[in-house]
């Protein structure tokens, strides 16, 4: 008789269960059946594999030899399995995007780890829902986007969703500015500012920026809504404030933190529950979130923060 994987597999469920008729069980074999089947093993192998004790049967030299080899044989052959199972069946290309550049690098970092045979192609969309659409549609197989705690997107139940970070919202303005030199600032002392804010169609920013100011007691006076070249100029040489995260590090520019922490940004990971990358959304929700933790904790004025406040929670409220 020749050994054969499923010989292995008894003599390894035998030791695993430390006795015959629950590795029996295990096996969906019944306990005489199992015995029969051990002892031409044992006669192949020459020598009993197992003697009888009192909690069951306890290997034998020869048996903890066999168990050994056993294990890293079934351990090559079932990776194997896995290994061909994924290549016949992954895509040869992951398609993403993703609107600010940490998210992307932490993202990118987490598929070479995960699928290194993979092609990373980026999509350049930046609206919220335009990489919605794109999820919607299967043209892209993961997309990063942000929303604002208190104006949160409804998404659709058939998205998985990881949250990967929550950043609180900072005042961006010109280093020449009259209260650049203040620490904390209250959102009621930017009542006379001109803001500027993303564009209409990129996000939820002008719906929170009319609450969280409403709240505070004024009406903001809105001058731009621009993309971020353009917005950084205009901002850098003061004739406009802004919202901002605080990965921000442009020159010429400071981050002042806002009382109260009024705005907070959520980052969540996505993809669609039949994506055939799906299993992998855990693994990637670390590595893109490490990278912004990593992005955050790089910014000085970001770590004074978080030693005054503490962290936020990244986690999503679910309806």
């Amino acid at each position: 008789m020749e050994i054969e994987t499923r010989h292995l597999r008894m003599v390894k469920a035998v030791a695993d269960e430390g006795s015959i008729t629950r590795a029996a069980s295990a096996l969906g074999t019944t306990q005489p059946a199992l015995t029969r089947q051990l002892r031409r093993i044992e006669d192949n192998l020459g020598g009993p594999l197992f003697q009888r004790s009192h909690a069951g049967v306890e290997q034998t030299p020869l048996g903890r030899l066999v168990v050994g080899r056993a294990t890293a044989v079934l351990s090559v052959l079932d990776t194997l399995k896995t290994d061909a199972s994924s290549l016949r069946t992954a895509p040869a290309q992951v398609r993403i995007g993703v609107r600010f550049g940490n998210a992307l690098v932490g993202l990118i970092r987490g598929l070479r780890a995960t699928l290194p045979s993979t092609e990373i192609v980026t999509e350049s969309e930046t609206r919220i829902d335009g990489l919605l659409d794109l999820l919607g549609s299967h043209r892209i197989d993961f997309a990063v986007i942000h929303e604002y705690v208190g104006n949160e997107i409804p998404l659709d139940p058939r998205l998985l969703v990881r949250p990967v970070g929550c950043e609180p919202g900072f005042v961006l303005m010109s280093a020449d500015h009259p209260l650049a030199e203040r620490g904390e600032l209250e959102l009621a002392d930017l009542a006379d500012e001109t803001w500027l804010l993303s564009p209409l169609d990129v996000d939820r920013e002008a719906d929170c920026m009319t609450r969280i100011c409403w709240d505070a007691g004024f009406t903001p006076k809105v001058g731009h809504y621009l993309s971020d070249g353009l917005s950084v100029e205009l901002i850098r040489a003061g004739e406009a404030i802004a919202l901002s995260t605080p990965t921000n590090r442009d020159s010429g520019m400071v981050l002042k933190p806002l009382a109260g922490t009024p705005m907070q940004v959520r980052r969540l990971l996505l993809t669609e529950r039949d994506n055939p990358f799906a299993e992998h959304l855990d693994k990637l929700a670390r590595f893109t979130a490490d990278v912004l933790t990593e992005t955050l904790e790089r910014q000085p004025v970001y770590r004074s923060w978080v030693e005054r406040h503490g962290p936020l929670a990244t986690a999503r409220p679910r309806a």
